[in-house]
């Protein structure tokens, strides 16, 4: 389950999306449900019926909260628990035999977040600027039309700013940098469970820092630029093809949120370009590489040893 992203907490939808009714989704690979029971809580189910497999999706909210099957009316709280069969003798019953797969859930900056895996959850791992009420992030998704190690890869290359992102923010970037002939220079820090990269040109004064956190989240930190935003960068698997391009820019002061959506359109400009590449990212002597692509190759190394390596042996 999940084999495209397993063990691993991910935000799949902004919480604002899921009201009344229930939501269909895909996260890597599996047809899910999101429904919010009475008390405003979010619940996440396989989207199969344990009884017939008819999709739960197309069902409703019951009366009392929980989501109701479209083809027998069973019915089921937000962790899977079946707590109703029309029709039956609930002596004649074990309902605890009876769950709906359910997938532990939170909401946190706005987002729904689900683990994408069995048993019990470890707590999630989440930088700082996530933990800000939800009213502090601008939300922004869509569907790309390629494999989500692509997008992770292309938000922590530096180097194709000046080019991508010529027409907008990448310009004059790329203008100043070409014409004093500069090189581009990493510093990279290398943690548990996140890369920070401060890039620069060697003679160009400023620069800005990016951190990977495993595994589909990219922060971008404008600091030293004065950009007033902080942008995490989700790459969402929804099957091998496609993937929710999410992003939570955090606003840094009350004025940024009149420029967002000036902002978002250059940050999509990467779409044409990365749609154009197939498949999943090949492992480090798969493409050509040169020096200024040390920090997609730690991203390369890692997703091979801990995700490709463990589907090919399944």
């Amino acid at each position: 389950m999940f084999d495209l992203l397993p063990e691993f907490w991910t935000p799949v939808l902004p919480v604002a999306e899921v009201e009344n009714a229930p939501v269909a989704i895909e996260v890597a690979g599996e047809r899910l449900v999101l429904f919010q029971n009475l008390k405003g809580e979010i619940g996440t189910l396989l989207d199969r019926c344990p009884h017939r497999s008819a999709a739960l999706s197309l069902g409703r909210v019951s009366e009392n909260g929980c989501l109701a099957c479209p083809y027998h009316g069973w019915e089921f709280d937000r962790d899977g628990a079946c707590t109703r069969v029309p029709f039956n003798n609930p002596a004649d019953l074990k309902l605890s035999q009876l769950s709906a797969v359910g997938l532990p859930t939170r909401v946190i900056a706005g987002l729904v977040w689900i683990f994408t895996g069995k048993g019990n959850a470890p707590e999630p791992q989440l930088p700082d600027s996530l933990m800000k009420s939800q009213e502090s992030y601008f939300i922004h998704h869509e569907i790309w039309n390629a494999h989500w190690t692509r997008v992770v890869e292309n938000a922590m290359d530096y180097v194709h700013v000046p080019f991508v992102h010529r027409n907008s923010f990448g310009g004059e970037i790329g203008k100043s940098a070409i014409e004093a002939g500069s090189f581009a220079e990493f510093q990279i820090t290398q943690r548990e469970q996140s890369v920070e990269v401060f890039n620069n040109f060697h003679n160009i004064e400023s620069g800005f820092l990016l951190e990977w956190h495993q595994p589909n989240l990219v922060v971008l930190k404008f600091d030293e630029i004065g950009m007033p935003v902080r942008v995490h960068l989700f790459a969402i698997p929804i099957d091998r093809h496609q993937t929710r391009y999410l992003n939570a820019i955090e606003l840094l002061n009350p004025h940024a949120a009149g420029m967002m959506n000036e902002f978002i359109a250059p940050i999509v400009e990467d779409r044409v370009v990365i749609e154009s590449q197939k498949g999943e990212i090949p492992p480090t002597n798969g493409e050509c590489n040169v020096p200024t692509d040390r920090a997609t190759l730690i991203f390369r190394c890692w997703y091979h040893q801990t995700i490709a390596s463990k589907r090919v042996s399944i």
